[in-house]
């Protein structure tokens, strides 16, 4: 009798062994795959940081002002005339249709025109 009980009380020892045993290594593997997810995460954002910071320090470059400011708000150089090419024209010369409107930058405007 104490035998059978003994072997009892010592399966109920193995099996809470086991299952403790289990549960840690199920939650190991979990907090695994979630600091996988988050490694990747963590090297995706670090990539478009630094994507970003490139697009920084290249808008913050003089060329890229001057450019900026002279396909966007029509500046020139001191000496330099600006020539405005007419909506109609340009709508003939590049076949666009009616209904759609075209902003290109100056330069590409001319390009199209000449050539």
């Amino acid at each position: 009798m104490i035998k059978k009980i003994a072997a009892v009380f010592i399966l109920l020892i193995i099996g809470l062994f086991s299952y403790s045993l289990i549960t840690r290594t199920t939650e190991a593997v979990k907090s695994g795959e979630r600091l996988s997810k988050s490694a990747d995460l963590v090297y995706k954002l670090e990539a478009q940081n630094k994507q970003l910071k490139k697009k920084l320090t290249e808008i913050k470059s003089p060329d890229y002002i001057e450019e900026a400011i002279r396909n966007k708000l029509g500046f020139a150089r001191k000496g330099e005339t600006i020539v405005v090419i007419p909506e109609e024209k340009l709508k003939l010369v590049l076949g666009a249709s009616q209904s759609a409107q075209i902003r290109l930058p100056n330069w590409l405007g001319w390009l199209k025109v000449f050539f």
